[in-house]
């Protein structure tokens, strides 16, 4: 992870075949690392910031990220009240967003408001690869409610969501142990 001393810190990380220079490779949910137990054929990058319990904390107020997806795989079917912002790099996939599917590829870039339903999904046979821009300072993703997954098994995006293939962030599935 790159550590920022001030929110005036300005850097330029390059690129490599493998990814970006002093950026670890991590598993969809940061700090897991790739191919261990939970590793859901996602990688995750994180480039810029990183997530921070006060606004006040040191370093940039966003959070940039890069999440590539094997064939096969998909991020999280989620909701948040923080927007967020994707822009497609490489591959081809599927952006579900509430009961819409949109096919995307390189350059697109998505949308995704307070408390939409959202999953990205790869549609094709080579990695789809995407940078996910969001607040520092931003709340926990929610799980679709049974409600929320029946809407959308009436929807066109019902045969194209996996809401399983994911599971909940570890402090989600820690408070639904306790219950």
């Amino acid at each position: 992870m790159v550590v920022w001393y001030s929110t005036m810190d300005s850097k330029v990380t390059k690129v490599t075949e493998r990814g970006w220079e002093g950026i670890e490779v991590e598993g969809y949910r940061a700090g897991t690392p790739v191919g261990t137990d939970g590793y859901t054929g996602v990688e995750r990058h994180t480039l810029i910031g990183g997530r921070k319990n006060d606004r006040n904390e040191l370093g940039p107020s966003m959070e940039l990220r890069y999440f590539e997806l094997q064939p096969g795989a998909v991020s999280r079917l989620e909701k948040h009240e923080h927007e967020h912002y994707v822009i497609v790099r490489r591959g081809h996939g599927y952006a579900v967003v509430e009961e819409t599917v949109t096919e995307i590829e390189p350059n697109d870039v998505i949308y995704v408001g307070p408390l939409q339903l959202h999953q990205f999904v790869n549609r094709g046979n080579e990695p789809f690869g995407f940078y996910c821009f969001v607040d520092a300072c931003r709340d926990f993703s929610q799980p679709p409610t049974e409600a929320d997954l029946t809407r959308l098994a009436a929807s066109p995006a019902g045969p194209i969501i996996k809401p399983f293939a994911v599971p909940p962030p570890v402090a989600q599935r820690d408070a639904s142990r306790a219950r």
